[in-house]
């Protein structure tokens, strides 16, 4: 396996994991959820197939009975994978913001019923049919949670850690304008599936 599809792989794999898991980049969202606006840039079917594994991603506006203005409202991202065992599905809500020019999900993470705080995902549009995804290293946030750059508890220690932001939204959108371009791993490159 060369180094760039292992690296691709490894980033779905955190992708899936971090979302199907309750691993927590913050307890606050970067801006507030009633402050989120919409990126219908994002709506639609996207792909990402390497070797035997194929994952479709479903991206739309949160259903609502009462049609809504955008902001506030929320996404809600369906994640399809289909392995060579069977498939598997998780859905997820997540909130769109903008820190700087950059833009980010804050997608919600809950035990049962009870949200426990959000994990950040970074993208970008390359074209209308071609989107990015990053998640943050730990490693890199564990650095700047320990020179006090932003605010923020690390329990454990390696693979068992777990590192959170504990700042104010408005804290944190000001920490990832200044500093997100060096949390962030290398992207998961999902495609377009066209309309029929």
């Amino acid at each position: 396996m060369s180094f760039r599809m292992a690296t691709r792989l490894c980033s779905l794999v955190l992708l899936l994991a971090g979302l199907a898991g309750c691993k927590v980049d913050s307890i606050n969202p970067i801006s507030p959820p009633e402050a989120a606006h919409a990126d219908p840039a994002l709506y639609g079917l996207w792909r990402y197939r390497e070797k035997d594994e194929l994952v479709y991603v479903h991206i739309g506006p949160e259903h609502s009975l009462v049609k809504s203005a955008d902001q506030g409202r929320p996404l809600r991202i369906v994640i399809v994978d289909h392995k060579p065992g069977g498939v598997t599905d998780e859905a997820y809500t997540a909130y769109a913001s903008r820190a700087g020019k950059q833009r980010y999900l804050n997608i919600v993470q809950a035990e049962g019923n009870k949200e426990v705080g959000f994990l950040f995902v970074r993208y970008t549009l390359a074209n209308p049919n071609t989107l990015r995804f990053s998640m943050i290293e730990d490693a890199a946030l564990q650095a700047a949670i320990g020179a006090g750059r932003i605010a923020g508890t690390v329990r454990g220690e390696g693979a068992a850690s777990q590192t959170t932001i504990t700042a104010a939204s408005g804290e944190i959108e000001r920490f990832l304008v200044q500093e997100g371009g060096k949390l962030f791993g290398p992207p998961l490159v999902l495609k377009r599936v066209p309309d029929r």
